[in-house]
């Protein structure tokens, strides 16, 4: 019988040792240390029962047991209760107390665990006949007090050294989307990178693009058909993540609130096990979504922690890269809308901004008003101009100018052949030497009635050359006066017949030109001569000069685009020396103040007024 108790007991503490030797070496849980480490103190020190039990510092906090030995007390929880708070009074000044006042015996042991806010104790009970022990229970309790502590700092150490991996795993990551300079060869990296640090098969990006989201970029696809099935599957699953601005996973948890019909969908279709959204923020707005996908390994609490990190830090380089990488026109659009949406809020911010905009220009074009600028067609006109004719039938033997020549007084512009005019001369020179010598016969043989006829035909020879020579000076067409050829190109028609009276050319003055407008009859009305405005010509349009009306001629001249009234008006100054007569252009009249509508809508109003009246 005593060997049997000697095995139980050395069962016993090798059991204890067993327990000490897994909380030292083992990273447990709190749920795992605490009943082990209680066991092993109980063993220790051979106690009937005990409790762990925590709380807080303030009056009102109770008592919260968190391991039990060998099982939940016997006594009720009230009674446990007072014990604690009997236990805490015991230990305010040392960490082993005996509870006094007891039938039997009750030790309390206080931890040290470093925290300020949180009392920490161990209460054993033992059977009466145990008393005398008691001194040496306190001491190995008291060698045993230390391990909570050092459990403690263990275990923060291997959180901070997971969470110093975890920052350098994001950092790196980090420095590679830094590193990049285009949003697509980022979002590129950043799939590929969670694809083969976290063992997925399949890391997709979607970014949320007017009101939609695109899918941007898939691990170690290169290309991929935006109209296939799977793309659009994935984009929908996507969309529901976003909408609901939380993680969605498939299979979904047991308590899980949120709505996965289209993640189930993808992943049925894709055949794959695990999947798992997780939005993309920027502040507190999401802007993208992050779709990862495992074939057998589900996603643990520490991967979703991580995979979280890893898309708060990424995502702000991310936004960054897409509003840069894109034309000047989509930069510059969504600085708009980001200054307007300061102004009027974030929702629906461009309709807003476009209503404003059309009221206020509705106001400008109704209220605003602005100088009515009429325009018309210009001519340049010369004050004098020169019909030149042919002076008499004849062929044309020589031309000397064309349109747009200056020309001097006297230049020689024309020729008409002389030849038969010559031959006239000399036959009629010849006519008048007979018709002398006759002359001076009759008058040395005193015939006076011949002398008097030959004085007849002499008289008549000598008209009829004089008007040959007449002509003859009449065949050279010569400039009046010092000008410009401004109509009769003639050089075509060298050799060609003339008759009396054809217009040759039309020479007008250089030194007197006036501008002359063409006012459509639906706009005369308004025009007086108080009018000003500005000329623009067809050859220098960049070049505008001031101009005054001067008058307008009181009958319409029919045209083929309707009626026009011809306005004259004077330049401000001299008009410059490359003005040529002929030189069309377009005026502007300031024909006064006009509101925009007034302006845009007057021709039609005028044109229902004319033809819809009764």
């Amino acid at each position: 019988m005593a060997e049997t108790r000697v095995e139980d007991t050395n069962a016993e503490w090798l059991k204890c040792l067993e327990n000490l030797q897994q909380i030292r070496a083992e990273n447990l849980e709190p749920v795992q240390f605490w009943p082990l480490y209680l066991e092993a103190l109980r063993t220790i020190c051979t106690a009937e029962f005990g409790t762990v039990a925590v709380r807080g510092l303030t009056e009102e906090a109770a008592w919260q047991p968190i391991a039990f030995s060998p099982g939940p007390p016997g006594t009720s929880v009230q009674s446990l209760h007072k014990k604690l708070e009997s236990a805490a009074e015991a230990c305010e000044e040392k960490e082993v107390a005996l509870l006094e006042d007891e039938r039997v015996p009750w030790l309390a042991l206080r931890f040290n665990m470093g925290a300020v806010n949180q009392l920490c104790l161990a209460l054993f009970s033992f059977r009466q006949d145990q008393a005398p022990h008691i001194e040496s229970y306190i001491k190995r309790l008291s060698l045993l007090n230390d391990l909570p502590a050092n459990y403690q700092l263990s275990r923060s150490s291997l959180v901070e050294r997971a969470r110093s991996e975890q920052f350098s795993s994001v950092l790196d990551l980090m420095a590679l989307l830094n590193a990049q300079t285009r949003y697509l060869s980022a979002a590129m990296t950043f799939c590929n990178e969670l694809a083969s640090r976290y063992g997925c098969s399949r890391v997709s990006l979607g970014w949320y693009q007017n009101g939609y989201i695109k899918l941007r970029a898939i691990s170690h696809v290169d290309d991929f058909d935006k109209k296939m099935e799977a793309v659009q599957g994935l984009e929908l699953a996507m969309e529901e993540a976003l909408d609901q601005d939380t993680e969605i996973f498939v299979p979904p948890a047991d308590d899980t609130t949120q709505i996965s019909r289209d993640h189930t969908a993808y992943a049925r279709l894709q055949q794959t096990d695990h999947v798992c959204s997780l939005p993309l923020r920027v502040g507190d707005e999401p802007v993208a979504v992050c779709t990862l996908e495992r074939d057998d390994t589900p996603f643990t609490e520490s991967d979703l922690s991580l995979l979280r990190l890893c898309c708060d830090q990424a995502a702000p380089r991310l936004s960054e890269l897409n509003k840069q990488d894109r034309w000047f026109g989509a930069r510059l659009a969504a600085y708009l809308r980001e200054k307007a949406a300061d102004l009027i809020g974030y929702q629906h911010t461009w309709a807003k901004v476009l209503s404003i905009l059309g009221i206020l220009g509705l106001a400008f074009l109704c209220f605003v008003p602005l100088t009515y600028r009429l325009s018309s067609p210009v001519i340049l006109k010369a004050e004098t101009v020169t019909f030149l004719t042919a002076p008499f039938d004849g062929y044309i033997e020589q031309v000397g100018v064309r349109v747009g020549d200056i020309v001097s007084q006297g230049d020689t512009l024309l020729v008409i052949d002389q030849r038969d005019l010559i031959l006239k001369e000399e036959e009629f020179e010849a006519e008048r030497n007979r018709y002398q010598r006759e002359y001076e016969k009759a008058r040395v043989e005193q015939a006076l009635a011949d002398m008097r006829i030959a004085g007849a035909r002499l008289d008549q020879v000598g008209a009829r050359l004089d008007l040959v020579r007449h002509r003859l000076g009449q065949s050279v067409i010569r400039a009046p006066y010092a000008g410009i050829v401004v109509e009769g190109d003639q050089i075509e028609r060298v050799g060609s017949p003339v008759a009396q009276g054809d217009i040759m050319f039309r020479v007008g003055k250089t030194d007197q030109i006036f501008v002359e407008l063409e006012v459509a009859e639906s706009e005369i009305h308004h025009v007086d001569e108080t009018l000003t405005g500005e000329i623009a010509l067809v050859s220098r349009p960049q070049d505008v000069y001031p101009i005054q009306v001067q008058r307008i001629e009181p009958s319409a001249v029919a045209q083929e685009e309707g009626n026009v009234f011809l306005v004259r008006c004077t330049l401000a100054g001299d008009y410059p020396a490359w003005w040529k007569p002929g030189m069309t252009g377009m005026s502007k009249l300031n024909a006064g103040k006009r509101t925009l509508l007034w302006t845009f809508t007057h021709r039609t109003v005028d044109f229902l007024r004319l033809h819809l009246w009764w």
